[in-house]
């Protein structure tokens, strides 16, 4: 199945607000960015590293998983 195109900030906030439906209340956490459209990463902000230990970063990861399967970055 094709991947949806969405911008990078549409992303973030996605991420953001799944993270907080979990509990967690980062700030400034989620930066997407890629080199390729179909490769796009999260970047966690040095000073809101310490929001991510533990199940925090699983729970990231996991939700950066599923969303790499849906969404590719738009131009």
């Amino acid at each position: 199945m094709a991947r949806k195109p969405i911008s990078g900030t549409d992303l973030s906030w996605i991420i953001l607000e799944e993270l907080r439906q979990d509990g967690m209340s980062p700030a400034g956490i989620a930066i997407v960015s890629g080199r390729k459209r179909t490769d796009w990463r999260v970047v966690v902000e040095a000073r809101s590293r310490h929001y991510m230990q533990g199940d925090g970063t699983r729970r990231l990861a996991a939700i950066e998983k599923r969303l790499q399967s849906v969404y590719s970055l738009a131009d």
